[in-house]
């Protein structure tokens, strides 16, 4: 018997095979099936889906057999992936040159016919074998043979495709616990900043009371822009933990709300039930099937601008809603400082400012609309914005209905 020579590209095989996140003791069911169908489909009692490994073959999946790993000096299919044949066939082995003396031809349930195919990857180098066995001789028709290498073909896919799933897996079990730990870490450090600043905020509020009577008007300036810069900075820090958040939000597609009862809590959130605030909902109510705490998050921000970006003596706010056919459409419309045409595409961008003061006097830190992009992002929608600087904006953005809704 001669031994199997190696592939000539042996070491890049080798290496490919090591890539692979090869389990061959864990066979898969898709696999099971699809050698069942080769094997039925060929009228063969036998075959193996194999894996040729440096020193050993081990079975990734097995139709009439029990075997465990074998020698790969053994092994038919090292032939096979050597060969330059797209099918390595052997007839009656009894009568071949190279195997009449194999011990596997010699053994009791002999092997006497031997049809293998090499599972090639996209580089044309090969993973192992499908191959068929009998314990008599056989002949297969071209047919027959084309139909082994198609097959050869999907189960080379699917072992690919599982190949992908378990880097995927891997990936995202790595980032899994990367973003918890960045969470922690996010938490922690939000705390050791904040307590620092409501010590400043707390301080500056003792030294207004307890001096009172030796502050002159500068100083009690210089404490109000100490409490103010504290307030802000604390602002920011909440406002960049909610744009972590929004980012590893899980949208759960389940809920089921309407938008006026959403718009109602968001006026009592905000304070908005004033003379002066006029805050129109949607003429009809409209029932939605999506994340509810996403879709509040989105409004919060956005019906919040508007009430902040807004210097006249008599703010309008107006929320229109519309379902569509594949969405829900959500427009907030206002009458604030407008937002310039130059700026308008880049409002949503984290960090992007309009360095324009609010009705507090605030400039904003240019974090909330990129967390609505990205919490619409998430809702399968888009979000536009309109605007004409001292006239008003008006916001509109797209909701995905949930799969299955009509």
């Amino acid at each position: 018997m001669t031994p199997a020579p190696l592939h000539h590209l042996e070491d890049d095989r080798l290496k490919y095979l090591n890539s692979f996140v090869v389990q061959p003791e864990v066979p898969t069911e898709d696999l099971d099936q699809l050698l069942d169908v080769a094997c039925r489909l060929l009228g063969i009692p036998k075959g193996l889906i194999s894996i040729v490994e440096r020193d050993v073959v081990h079975f990734k999946s097995q139709y009439g057999f029990n075997l465990p790993p074998a020698p790969r000096n053994l092994s038919f299919c090292s032939h096979a992936i050597a060969s330059d044949q797209d099918v390595f066939y052997i007839e009656d082995t009894r009568l071949h040159p190279y195997f009449k003396h194999h011990p596997y031809v010699k053994a009791e349930d002999p092997v006497i016919f031997y049809a293998g195919v090499p599972m090639m990857d996209s580089e044309n180098l090969p993973l192992g074998t499908v191959c068929v066995i009998d314990n008599k001789p056989r002949k297969l028709s071209e047919e027959q043979k084309d139909s082994l290498k198609m097959i050869s073909q999907l189960i080379m896919r699917q072992m690919q495709l599982r190949k992908e799933k378990l880097k995927l897996e891997k990936k995202q079990t790595v980032l899994k616990e990367k973003n918890a730990m960045l969470k922690n870490f996010a938490h922690v450090v939000s705390h050791d900043m904040k307590m620092p600043l409501a010590n400043m905020i707390m301080t500056s509020d003792v030294i207004r009371q307890k001096y009172a009577d030796k502050l002159d008007a500068a100083g009690v300036n210089y404490l109000t822009g100490i409490k103010s810069a504290a307030f802000s900075m604390r602002d920011y820090i909440d406002n960049i933990l909610t744009h972590y958040e929004s980012e590893h939000m899980v949208i759960n597609t389940g809920d089921k709300f309407d938008i006026h009862t959403v718009l109602l809590n968001i006026e009592e959130m905000l304070g908005m039930r004033q003379d002066f605030i006029q805050f129109l909902l949607p003429e009809e109510n409209m029932e939605m099937q999506c994340d509810e705490s996403a879709v509040e998050q989105v409004l919060v921000n956005l019906v919040g601008n508007s009430l902040k970006y807004n210097h006249r003596e008599s703010i309008r706010i107006q929320v229109t809603a519309t379902e569509c056919d594949k969405y829900y459409r959500i427009s907030v419309i206002d009458n604030g400082i407008g937002i310039p045409e130059a700026k308008q595409k880049e409002v949503f961008k984290l960090f992007t400012t309009l360095n324009q003061a609010d009705r507090s006097g605030k400039i904003g830190h240019g974090i909330g609309l990129s967390t609505v992009k990205i919490l619409v992002d998430k809702l399968g929608g888009v979000i536009k914005c309109k605007s004409t600087l001292n006239v008003g904006t008006t916001f509109t953005f797209t909701v995905a209905k949930h799969v299955g809704q009509s």
